[in-house]
C-alpha cells in the first residue's frame, strides 16, 4: 500500500508540474507568437527543429536510462551501483555536452544555409548551444531522483524552468525589438530585427534551462546504503549505453514528425509557393500557432507514461505481471480520460481558439486554423502512444519504439511530399494525423508481443471518446450562441457529466 501511494504521489507531483509547465509554456508561445509574428517564429521554429535531437538526446534519453536502470539496481537491492551510475552518467556527459555544444555553436551557420535553408535562424541557434550541455547535466540529475521514485525534484524545477522561461524568454525578446537599432551595429550586416528577436527569446530558453538545473542542484541526492558498487564501472557503462542508445533513437524519432516538417515540409512548401520567404512565414505560422496548441495536450499526458516508468520497471524487473499489468490499465485510462476531450474540443473549436490567443495575427490564424482541426483529431492518437513507448522502454524492450516509430516516420515522409503541394499546411496536418494512427495500432501489437501483458486499449479510451464526442457537439453549439470560455466551461461540464453516468 505504501509503494503503491507513493507511486501515485509521484505522478501527481509530475502530472501538477507538467500541467503547470504546460500552461507558462502557453504563457511563453503565445505571446511570444504574437510578438514574432509568422517570419520571426519562422526562424524561432527552425532554430528549435536543430534542437530536437539534443533534446531527444537529454531529457528523454539520458533521463529515462538513468531512471529505469536505477530503479533496476535499486530493485535488486544494488543501491551503490545506483550511485556509481549517477556519478559516471555526470562525468560522461559533461564532456559529451561540452563538445556538443562548441560544435552545435560552430556550425550553426552551414546547417542553417544548406540543411534547412534558411540562414537567418543562424544567431538563433548559436543561442540555444549552451543549453546542450545544460540539458544533459539536468537529465542526469533528474533521472538520479526519479529512480529512487523521487518526483518532486523534477517537478520543482520543471516549474522554475518554466517561470524562467517566461521571464527571460519575453522580457529579451521585448527588449532586442525595442533596442534593435543599438543591438544591430554589433552582429553580422544580414541579421535582420526579425531574426535578433528570435535569437533573443532563443537565449532566454537557454537561461531558463540553467535555472532548471541550478534548482535541482538545491534537492539532496540519495546516499547509498551498501559500501561498494556490486558492478564495475564498466558493466555499469555498458548496461547504461546499452539502454540509453535505443530510448535515444526512439526519442529522436518520436520527434522525427517536427524534423521531417522542417526539413522536408519547408523545402517542399517553398518550392510550391516559389519564395523561400513566404514559405518561412507560413511555417511559422503552423509551427507557432496550430503546432503549438498541438503540441500542449501529449505533453502534459506524457507525464503520466513518464512517472508510471519507474514502478513499471520494478514491476517487470521482480516478474509481477499483475502490477505491471495494472499500471498499464491505470496509465492508458488517465491519458485517454484528458486526451479526448481535449482533442476533440481543439479540432471543433481550432479557429475560435486561436483567434482568442492571437488576435493581433489574422493572417496568421487564417493559414493555421485549418491545419489545427486537422491535428486536434491527432492529439488523442500522439498521447495514447506515448505511454506504450514509456513502458516498453521500462521492461527492457527500448528498440521496440524505435521500430513502431520509424513505420510512423515512413508514413509521414511521403505523405508530406505528396499533400503539401497540393493542400499546403493542411498536407502537413495529414500526414501527421496518419503517422500517429498507424504509430498507435504498431505499438499496441508490439507492446503485447513483447512485455506478454493485456493492453486494453479500446476499453481504456471507449468511455472518455464516447464522452468526448459529446462534450464536442456541445462546444459546437454553444460556440455560436456564447463566448469560448462559456463554451469550453459547458461542453467541459458535460464530459465530467457523461463520464459521471458510465461510471
Amino acid at each position: 500500500m505504501a509503494h503503491s501511494s507513493r507511486v501515485l504521489r509521484g505522478t501527481i507531483w509530475l502530472l501538477a508540474a507538467g500541467i503547470l509547465a504546460k500552461i507558462l509554456g502557453a504563457v511563453f508561445r503565445i505571446p511570444l507568437t504574437s510578438m514574432l509574428g509568422g517570419t520571426g517564429m519562422g526562424y524561432y521554429s527552425s532554430a528549435y527543429g536543430l534542437f530536437l535531437p539534443v533534446f531527444a538526446l537529454s531529457v528523454t534519453g539520458i533521463n529515462t536510462a538513468v531512471a529505469a536502470l536505477t530503479a533496476q539496481y535499486l530493485a535488486k537491492g544494488e543501491s551503490a551501483s545506483a550511485h556509481r551510475l549517477y556519478v559516471l552518467a555526470l562525468r560522461s556527459f559533461a564532456m559529451i555536452g561540452t563538445a556538443a555544444s562548441a560544435g552545435l555553436f560552430l556550425l550553426a551557420k552551414p546547417l542553417c544555409t544548406h540543411l534547412l535553408r534558411n540562414p537567418h535562424a543562424a544567431l538563433s541557434v548559436q543561442c540555444f548551444a549552451p543549453a546542450v550541455l545544460i540539458c544533459c547535466l539536468s537529465a542526469v540529475l533528474r533521472g538520479r531522483f526519479e529512480g529512487h521514485q523521487r518526483m518532486e525534484p523534477t517537478a520543482v524545477s520543471q516549474i522554475a524552468e518554466g517561470f524562467a522561461r517566461v521571464g527571460f524568454g519575453l522580457s529579451l525578446c521585448a527588449f532586442a525589438m525595442h533596442h534593435t537599432a543599438g543591438i544591430l551595429p554589433f552582429l553580422p550586416p544580414d541579421i535582420g530585427s526579425d531574426a535578433l528577436a528570435a535569437a533573443a527569446a532563443i537565449l532566454g530558453v537557454t537561461l531558463s534551462a540553467l535555472t532548471g538545473l541550478v534548482t535541482a542542484c538545491f534537492f539532496r541526492i540519495p546516499k547509498s546504503t551498501d559500501s561498494a558498487p556490486c558492478s564495475t564501472d564498466r558493466q555499469i557503462l555498458r548496461a547504461f549505453f546499452r539502454l540509453l542508445i535505443p530510448v535515444t533513437i526512439a526519442s529522436l524519432v518520436t520527434n522525427l514528425t517536427g524534423l521531417l516538417d522542417l526539413a522536408a515540409g519547408l523545402p517542399v512548401l517553398a518550392a510550391a509557393l516559389h519564395s523561400e520567404e513566404q514559405a518561412n512565414f507560413c511555417f511559422g505560422a503552423y509551427s507557432g500557432l496550430a503546432v503549438t496548441m498541438f503540441n500542449l495536450v501529449p505533453s502534459v499526458t506524457n507525464t503520466l507514461g513518464k512517472g508510471v516508468l519507474p514502478a513499471f520497471a520494478e514491476s517487470c524487473t521482480k516478474k509481477d505481471r499483475a502490477a505491471a499489468a495494472r499500471h498499464a490499465e491505470d496509465v492508458l485510462w488517465r491519458t485517454a480520460f484528458l486526451a479526448c476531450p481535449a482533442g476533440l474540443g481543439l479540432a471543433v473549436l481550432a479557429k475560435p481558439i486561436l483567434e482568442l490567443l492571437f488576435s493581433s495575427r489574422p493572417q496568421e490564424i487564417m493559414l493555421a486554423a485549418p491545419a489545427l482541426q486537422i491535428l486536434g483529431i491527432a492529439v488523442i492518437f500522439t498521447s495514447l502512444s506515448f505511454p506504450l513507448f514509456s513502458m516498453m522502454q521500462g521492461a527492457g524492450f527500448g528498440s521496440e519504439p524505435v521500430k513502431v516509430m520509424l513505420i510512423g516516420a515512413a508514413v509521414k515522409f511521403p505523405c508530406n511530399l505528396f499533400l503539401i503541394p497540393r493542400i499546403g499546411l493542411s498536407g502537413a496536418a495529414w500526414a501527421t494525423l496518419l503517422c500517429y494512427f498507424v504509430i498507435l495500432l504498431a505499438g499496441v501489437r508490439r507492446f503485447r508481443k513483447c512485455t506478454g501483458l493485456p493492453c486494453p486499449i479500446l476499453r481504456s479510451a471507449a468511455k472518455p471518446l464516447f464522452a468526448g464526442v459529446l462534450c464536442a457537439a456541445m462546444a459546437c453549439l454553444l460556440i455560436s450562441h456564447t463566448a469560448l470560455p462559456f463554451a469550453v466551461m459547458g461542453s467541459g461540464a458535460v464530459y465530467l457529466l457523461a463520464m459521471f453516468l458510465l461510471h
